[in-house]
Order: structure tokens, then C-alpha cells, then sequence
């Protein structure tokens, strides 16, 4: 190992404690005695972006849910700053669908916003969550992920206790210095066993963790260490087409708002078409109008050099939003004229 790699691992490493050692005192759960038959699904949801919010939740609610026992939704921020009841338009967007919505606290807020880094928010989201089941099954659902075919979930729930496991997954992650061969579950959508994790983990063993594992340094992704130190693993595949996911755009988000940067292929001007599933056409409409004038559009104050994309990751978000689209009855004009504008750029 070259001595500047060395140097480079072990200032994240200690970062990363600092990090894990301001973070611990937020969340703890007890031991989950005697739970509730069925499962639950936890949200953990970014408080500037509730119109994603509902566009996720009318997902949810065409899915065939006969032992969804409850959704919980962790916001990270006050109800005052969400800037609208959560809870009636919650129910407006998936009427039936069994909410709860769970605020940080204060001295949650003010922790994680000195920080203000994604994973860290979806982290401390899922563990507040997690703490709040009463089923012994649980399923981490992303909150920028649309499930398309509608037995996903019972499926993954017949199939958790068919297969006697602890983590059931859709793919085994590789990357950050994992491989496939390792056998550890991709944190998204993910059915676990909620009982077996509050028995065998502390909330910050979920947090993303540095390690040594088979002569390699890896970078656990949130949840890969607790499957690392116990519980045993097995993954049903989803196609592509089942689900709607642009994967890391609320954390892509977060940085884009701080201005630290996201790289240039990211998926932020899926989020415009996100709130418009939610119902609110604003933001699609605006960026639209924008790219009628330029190939650069100004997103929550900073710019995004749309010209700059791959002519192949612009292709796939269309393909994203024409697969939501046509599961809805077929792409609309609006949805149609602002993917094109996008593609054209």
C-alpha cells in the first residue's frame, strides 16, 4: 500500500470515528419483545423535498399491502419547517395507507445539520424508524425509490420468512472495497428482520463504517456493517423495470445545496419530475422554461451545466420517467416537453 493511500485511509478513518462519536447519542432502541405480526416500512424523508414525498407514498399505496402493518416516516427537520400538514396531504397522496410520522428533535436537528451530510441523515432516519417497529419485519424503502410492479412487497415478506433469514435484498453490494462474493445486502430496499437487529446491534453499528475485511479496506455503506457482524443473507433480484430509482439523488441534493458539488452526471433534474408526481407542476414547469433559453439551469440558487451530461445518462433518465409514465396510463405533455428540453441541451 502506497504511503500517501495510507496517510489518505487513515485521516478518513479517524474522521469518521469523530464523526460516529458525535452522532452515537441521538438514537437508541430496547431489545423488541413480543412483536406485532406483519412488517413495516420506513421512509426516512429530507424536509426541503416533501413533494418527493407524496410521489413516493402514491407509489406505496398501489402496492398490495395485506400485512403492511404501518409506514413510518422520519423527517429530518421540525413540523414547522416542512411548511405543510405532512399528515393530511400524506393522506390525500396515499388515502388508506397506514402513516406515522416521526419529527427529529431539537438536539437531533441541530447535530446533523453541523454535519449535513447525507448518509448521515439516512442513517439517523432509518434507526429512529427502526426504534419505532412493533413488527418483527421490517423494510428500509429509499425515499427517491417507486415501486412499479405491485406485489414487491408481500413478495419479500413471504419470502424473509420462507428463507429463514435475517436480511433479505434485491442485489449484494459491490463497491467502496466490497464485493459481490462477500455477500452483503445493497441497504435499499432491504427487508430484515427488525427483532434480530435490535437484539444484536447499537443503532451507530448501522452507520456507513471503515474496517479491514479480507486484506482489504473496505467503506461499509449504511447497514453493511450490522450484516457484516451478524445475521445470515440471501437476495431476490428486482428487475430494472420494476422500480423507479434514481439512486443517491437526495444525498446528490444535500451537497448540491452546500455547494460542494455533485459530480456531473448526477440525477437532480429528476427531482423536478418528482415533485410533479407529487402534484406540484412548479419546478418542472420553471426548468423547462429555462432550458428554452440556455443549456444551464439555476436549481435551489446554483447552477447545472445540463449540457454537460452524458447524452447517455440524459437517455436514461427519460427512460426512468417514461417507465413511471406508462405505468400510470402513458407519458403526459408536460413530463414529455421537459425531458425532451433536457435531451436537446
Amino acid at each position: 500500500m502506497a504511503e500517501h493511500t495510507l496517510l489518505q485511509y487513515t485521516r478518513k478513518l479517524l474522521a469518521r470515528r469523530a464523526m460516529s462519536a458525535a452522532i452515537t447519542p441521538l438514537v437508541s432502541w430496547q431489545p423488541l419483545d413480543n412483536p406485532t405480526p406483519g412488517y413495516t416500512v420506513l421512509v426516512g424523508c429530507n424536509r426541503n423535498l416533501g413533494g418527493l414525498l407524496m410521489a413516493n407514498l402514491a407509489a406505496l399505496a398501489r402496492q398490495e399491502r395485506a400485512n403492511l402493518r404501518e409506514v413510518i416516516l422520519t423527517i429530518d427537520g421540525s413540523e414547522q419547517e416542512v411548511g405543510f400538514n405532512i399528515v393530511e396531504r400524506a393522506k390525500q397522496a396515499a388515502p388508506g395507507l397506514p402513516v406515522r410520522v416521526i419529527h427529529y428533535t431539537d438536539r437531533q436537528r441541530s447535530v446533523t445539520r453541523k454535519i449535513d451530510w447525507g448518509w448521515v441523515y439516512a442513517w439517523l432516519s432509518w434507526c429512529i424508524g427502526i426504534g419505532h417497529t412493533t413488527t418483527r419485519y421490517a423494510m428500509l424503502h429509499d425515499f427517491d425509490a417507486l415501486l412499479l410492479r405491485p406485489d414487491v412487497l408481500e413478495e419479500r415478506f413471504r419470502e424473509i420468512q420462507a428463507r429463514k433469514v435475517e436480511y433479505l435484498g434485491i442485489a449484494y453490494h459491490a463497491g467502496g472495497g466490497t464485493q459481490e462474493s462477500d455477500r452483503l445486502c445493497r441497504t435499499f430496499e432491504l427487508m430484515f428482520d427488525a427483532q434480530f437487529v435490535r437484539s444484536q446491534n447499537k443503532p451507530i453499528d448501522l452507520f456507513n463504517t471503515m474496517r479491514w475485511m479480507g486484506g482489504r479496506r473496505v467503506e461499509f455503506d449504511t447497514f453493511l456493517n450490522a450484516q457484516y457482524l451478524a445475521g445470515t443473507r440471501d437476495i431476490i433480484p428486482l428487475p430494472e423495470a420494476h422500480m423507479v430509482h434514481p439512486s443517491q439523488m437526495i444525498c446528490q441534493f444535500v451537497d448540491h445545496r452546500q455547494g460542494r458539488g455533485t459530480k456531473v452526471n448526477n440525477n437532480l433534474l429528476m427531482i423536478p419530475y418528482y415533485e410533479f408526481l407529487g402534484g406540484d407542476p412548479t419546478l418542472l414547469n420553471d426548468v423547462t422554461a429555462q432550458l428554452a433559453r440556455s443549456k444551464a439551469v439555476t436549481l435551489w440558487g446554483k447552477p447545472i451545466d445540463v449540457h454537460a451530461m452524458a447524452q447517455e445518462h440524459r437517455a436514461w433518465m427519460l427512460k426512468q420517467a417514461s417507465r413511471m409514465e406508462d405505468s400510470l396510463g402513458g407519458i403526459r405533455p408536460e413530463v414529455a416537453r421537459y425531458f425532451d428540453s433536457i435531451v436537446k441541451a
